[in-house]
């Protein structure tokens, strides 16, 4: 157990440093003696582990990171737990793509940002396996940004030469839309199982439209080892796609489940970021759906399905209460039924 000196914990190595030297005096005991119990203050067993603590966390903390954290409940196994991945960066999450548009990141979509180097889904996994697979889908996201500099594109219409829809590229399957920030240039990212397009049909495609396609040895975002990445783009911009291809290429081997590096936990634990340094910071950490409904002063949950509630008023509605319901919902559907289709309410 931890000591704690009035009210003083240290939160940093300087920290045990002034308050050993406090205790020092204080106490009439040795400098060697005063380190260990102001370590302890810190959670630390003795300075020693505190210094080898408190380098690791600066260590950690001085190179660009994200932090994401899923939570799961596995019915069957009767089992649940967390799963937090690390993700090092070369530069921050922010400068490798916008809050908006990470958004449209897959792998994001579900994502909350609760601090700057920590996202958190408030969704409960069906289990372990798919809460490190999705977990996994985020990190190669991220991966793909940052090696190639694309950011997601909200622009549908750009994925079909012309705006046609008719247009679209023959047999695309788990694409992404994407654009170079640099050269404003649109990029499509097509993902379909391996052997699954015909190439016949996609090169007569390109003639017809006048982009270009190529098929990439990067084994991909969705499905690694199970789907092929392709790229996409309008060849009459004469953008070099074959510099995209190469940096693609050039990626590391993708991540994925069974190659699982993060942290597990077999409970639903919250997850606190090195960046969450009070109480509400916690608070934001906490996965929602986690937690289990209360009654509050003024509302109870009537049904609950992890990370489902449904709230109804608190106390009893009584007679005179549902008979004014009544009152309501009958002159609501009386006049429905007195308004004609051209919005005209009859006499």
């Amino acid at each position: 157990m931890a000591l704690l000196i009035g009210n003083v914990r240290p939160t940093t190595l300087d920290g045990i440093k002034r308050l050993a030297s406090q205790l020092r005096k204080e106490q009439g005991i040795k400098h060697s003696l005063a380190l260990d119990l102001a370590a302890r203050a810190a959670n630390c067993t003795n300075f020693r582990n505190a210094r080898r603590v408190f380098n690791a966390q600066a260590e950690m903390t001085s190179r660009p990171y994200v932090l994401l954290t899923r939570y799961w409940l596995d019915k069957e196994l009767r089992q649940s737990g967390r799963e937090t991945l690390r993700i090092d960066l070369r530069k921050s999450l922010l400068e490798v793509c916008g809050k908006s548009e990470l958004k449209k990141v897959r792998g994001f979509g579900e994502l909350r940002r609760v601090s700057d180097d920590h996202f958190v889904c408030d969704m409960v996994d069906p289990s372990q396996s798919y809460a490190r697979a999705r977990l996994c889908t985020a990190e190669r996201s991220l991966r793909f940004m940052e090696h190639t500099g694309l950011l997601p594109s909200r622009n549908l219409r750009k994925a079909y030469p012309n705006g046609s829809v008719e247009d679209e590229l023959p047999h695309s399957d788990h694409a992404t839309l994407w654009v170079d920030p640099e050269r404003g240039q649109f990029i499509l990212i097509d993902e379909p199982y391996a052997r699954a397009p015909d190439e016949a049909a996609r090169a007569a495609w390109a003639i017809r439209t006048g982009w270009r396609v190529l098929k990439t040895s990067w084994p991909g975002m969705y499905g690694p080892y199970n789907c092929e990445l392709h790229v996409a783009t309008d060849g009459r911009s004469g953008y070099e796609l074959e510099g995209l291809v190469a940096k693609i290429e050039a990626m590391p081997a993708p991540l994925v489940e069974p190659d699982w590096p993060g942290e597990s936990s077999y409970s639903w634990d919250t997850f606190t970021s090195p960046l969450a340094k009070n109480a509400p910071d916690v608070r934001r950490a906490r996965c929602r759906g986690t937690i289990y409904p209360v009654p509050s002063a003024t509302t109870v949950a009537y049904s609950y399905n992890v990370g489902v509630s449904q709230r109804r008023p608190a106390g009893e509605l009584g007679i005179a209460g549902h008979i004014e319901a009544g009152r309501i919902i009958k002159a609501v559907l009386r006049c429905v039924r007195n308004t004609d289709p051209m919005g005209h309410t009859g006499d």
